[in-house]
């Protein structure tokens, strides 16, 4: 039987470790991690990306070779054991330059798969059993060591961790079986602020030194690079290290900045740009309110990751387990096998029918997101979401008011929402409004299960609040005007706003009308986006009153078509681009190019049956350069 492939299981970043005895604490290593393949004598290394590490790590696959099995897939972390007995992703990074291996180890912290036996569907603690068994086996001085957990308060087990230097800990549900992707069943709680960045820039070194001065970093949030600050290399590193990394920077350097916006003053004007493919550790000291790490060092390479992964951290309050305990762990396992698994997410009730007309149930538009999800994501990661719940499914017209609810933005109404789905909390007049934000496939997922069927989003991320990157105009046609006339007035918005050096993108609404949204830098406040948004729609409907207004009321509507500037206030929300409609036809709010506007073009020409093959036909994302436009907004 072929081995399984490694696909891990991932901490989500906490705020503080939790307690009770649901909680196993292991500490955590400051290295690669490394799953490990054996099928007989052919043993293989490999990174959660399947990344080969094999030849990297000799000691590793011959210390793995000592345990004799027939096949197995170990997880763990491979990292270098300093004297204090801490362990130091710098030192790993000087291994690969030629520095001592002795200190190199692979802490084997799972056990998923043993001899012909999948084991990911045990709880944690009965594979941690076997996991310890079988390498109690090794002779010592073997470069494999079990990583012994503790069954002690979390967040007194952390203090200890960090007074002894160590990195942190990790945090894990004894009774829940291994769950491919990032969850709240694994908790990771830092001594010090760690992650990855992607390196878009560097200076010059100052006086002599050689190599590089700073390194310039930033995070993605949907396709935009955000600059989050220098990164200082001084301390740790090799002048040797530090040449060859100048050298490898120099050959990805480019003239363009790739941050959006770009670094202001004198960076902005002297630095060195490079293509954003290069992914670093970045140890800090806390955020900045404008989003830039403070007290930056730079730990090492990452190898090991995609630069279009990192996004920024947020730390998550710890939340209290549901309680089981009426099921043993392993019935709780049991039970949760039974029901389809979408991108790692249990999928109850697949059978519920979401569009009955169309035979279309809960399980069918799960696996439908998980598809689309690479489409979607680009437009709503990072931003705060207003979503609309139809937990009855979509059968009337009107199903928006009749079957389907708004979800306030409270706590008591997130409960349904997993550890995939990320809360923000934002200021609103009255209250502090908590908000979901989905980064991951996996969350997307988990909206489903939710029985989410629409997702509408803020104008701006939740790290950059205040300041939104893009508007929408919603051209809504009243009573009596023709399809003809929205795709017209859709294209002479488009001349409006290029008269003011903005280029445009359009898509459908899933209903009667169009979007027209404008991307620009993040660097006006609300109140006076909004006065250019109506600034735009005034002025169109002053041009051509006949065919435009800017009156909401349904009487002054007949015949014409309204331009609603009123998506682009603080907390004001347009639909996603891909998410679906309330709508008994099943119709999705999709991109289109402009010249896809024509009269064969329908409004809801695109649904749940026919969206993926839209897709595949696709050669090109209409919406290309909307991820890369670098146009400003120019207020009076």
């Amino acid at each position: 039987m072929p081995l399984p492939p490694y696909r891990a299981q991932l901490a989500t970043l906490a705020e503080d470790a939790p307690s009770g005895e649901q909680w196993l604490h292991e500490l955590k290593y400051d290295g690669y991690r490394i799953g490990c393949l054996i099928e007989s004598d052919d043993i293989q290394l490999q990174s959660r990306r399947e990344r080969d590490w094999t030849a990297s790590f000799p000691e590793v696959v011959e210390g793995a070779r000592a345990l004799g099995v027939q096949s197995a897939i170990l997880d763990g972390e491979v990292a270098v054991v300093l004297p204090n007995g801490t362990t130091s992703f710098q030192a790993l990074q000087n291994v690969f330059s030629g520095a001592s291996r002795d200190g190199l180890t692979y802490f084997v912290f799972d056990l998923l798969y043993l001899n012909g036996r999948s084991l990911a569907d045990q709880p944690l603690q009965q594979r941690k059993a076997e996991c310890e068994k079988l390498l109690a086996a090794l002779p010592e001085g073997s470069r494999l060591r079990y990583s012994r957990h503790f069954e002690t308060d979390g967040p007194a087990l952390l203090k200890q961790a960090c007074a002894l230097g160590a990195e942190g800990i990790v945090s894990k549900r004894r009774d829940q079986a291994y769950r491919p992707g990032r969850s709240e069943g694994w908790l990771k709680s830092k001594c010090l602020k760690r992650q990855e960045l992607v390196v878009g820039g560097f200076t010059d070194p100052e006086g002599a030194r050689g190599g590089i001065g700073a390194l310039l970093v930033g995070y993605y949030e949907g396709k935009a690079l955000r600059f989050g600050g220098k990164v200082g290399t001084g301390r740790g590193f090799t002048a040797t290290f530090l040449s060859k990394t100048r050298k490898a920077l120099e050959a990805l350097e480019t003239s363009q900045c790739p941050f959006e916006p770009p670094p202001p003053g004198w960076l902005g004007r002297n630095a060195h740009w490079v293509e954003p493919t290069t992914v670093i550790e970045v140890a800090f000291a806390e955020w900045t309110e404008g989003g830039h790490v403070r007290h930056a060092s730079f730990q090492g390479f990452r190898d090991d990751k995609l630069a279009s992964e990192v996004v920024r951290e947020q730390a998550a309050p710890v939340r209290a387990p549901v309680a089981t305990a009426a099921r043993s762990p392993r019935a709780s396992v049991k039970t949760e096998a039974h029901a389809p698994v979408v991108r790692g997410v249990s999928i109850t009730t697949p059978e519920r029918a979401v569009y009955p007309a169309l035979g279309f149930d809960k399980l069918k538009l799960a696996t439908l997101y998980a598809e689309l999800a690479e489409h979607l994501l680009p437009h709503i990661a990072g931003r705060p979401l207003t979503l609309v719940r139809c937990d009855k499914g979509v059968r009337a017209p009107d199903a928006l008011r009749a079957e389907c609810k708004f979800l306030r933005h409270e706590a008591g109404y997130h409960r349904w929402a997993s550890e995939h789905i990320r809360r923000v909390h934002i200021q609103e007049q009255k209250k502090v409004g908590e908000y979901l934000v989905v980064d991951t496939p996996e969350g997307v997922v988990s909206l489903i299960q939710g029985d989410i069927i629409e997702l509408h989003a803020w104008n701006s991320t939740a790290l950059h609040l205040e300041t939104p990157d893009r508007v929408v105009f919603d051209l809504d046609p009243g009573a009596g005007v023709e399809w003809a006339r929205v795709l017209a007035a859709a294209r002479r918005l488009r001349e409006h706003l290029a008269a003011r050096s903005l280029e445009s993108w359009v898509k459908l609404t899933g209903g009667k009308g169009l979007h027209v949204v404008v991307p620009f830098a993040p660097e006006h406040e609300w109140p006076d986006v909004y006065a250019f948004t109506r600034e735009v729609a005034l002025g169109m409907t002053r041009e051509d009153p006949g065919t435009f207004t800017i009156d909401f009321a349904k009487s002054a509507r007949a015949e014409k078509i309204l331009i609603d500037y009123k998506r682009n206030y603080r907390g004001a929300i347009a639909v996603a681009a891909f998410s679906t409609r309330a709508s008994p036809d099943g119709t999705l709010s999709v991109p289109i190019a402009w010249r896809e506007l024509k009269a064969s073009l329908s409004p809801r020409q695109f649904t749940v049956q026919n969206i993926l093959a839209r897709l595949r036909r696709q050669k090109t994302d209409p919406w290309a350069g909307f991820w890369t436009a670098k146009q400003r907004l120019s207020l009076k």
